[in-house]
């Protein structure tokens, strides 16, 4: 799914369920505020979640939770972070949301480049990660939308 066709079905869902979109921060991210967060995470962030930060409030996206990248906000993914810290998350994983019951998804660190691939990590299992098999707009889709359970037709909008 390419930037246009995320933006597609964002605006679509949002036309037929605006409700699903009222918690949302109102904070988009700047390329200062990108920037800096790479700095702090010591890695370039995918291009698909820094899209969604120059256009999308984080916070409550429908379904799911995404940390921002702008420092005035709530979810300022560094703080998020930095407050699970106590639970030993993996060498090399950034969580860009958490599923509120102490599982994690996240991108994984190749060299200097967090792949666009999510992962999960279940901080009350054994330490591992797994790959969910989805980019990070698959996830935001799949989840945050969940296009199954409520019969909706994203893919020909």
């Amino acid at each position: 799914m390419n930037t246009h066709e995320f933006s597609r079905v964002v605006n679509y869902v949002k036309s037929i369920k605006p409700n699903w979109f009222l918690s949302g921060d109102e904070y988009l991210a700047s390329k200062e505020d990108i920037e800096q967060v790479e700095l702090l995470v010591g890695g370039t962030l995918p291009d698909e979640y820094i899209y969604f930060s120059n256009n999308y409030n984080a916070g409550y996206f429908a379904f799911v939770n995404i940390y921002s990248l702008n420092p005035n906000s709530e979810w300022y993914l560094p703080v998020k972070n930095k407050e699970y810290e106590m639970v030993s998350m993996p060498q090399g994983f950034i969580a860009f949301s958490d599923d509120e019951t102490g599982g994690y998804y996240g991108f994984l660190k190749e060299k200097t480049q967090y792949k666009n691939e999510v992962y999960f990590f279940d901080s009350s299992g054994d330490g591992s990660i797994e790959s969910i098999k989805e980019d990070f707009f698959e996830f935001v889709v799949n989840r945050g939308f969940q296009p199954e359970h409520f019969d909706l037709d994203v893919l020909t909008q």
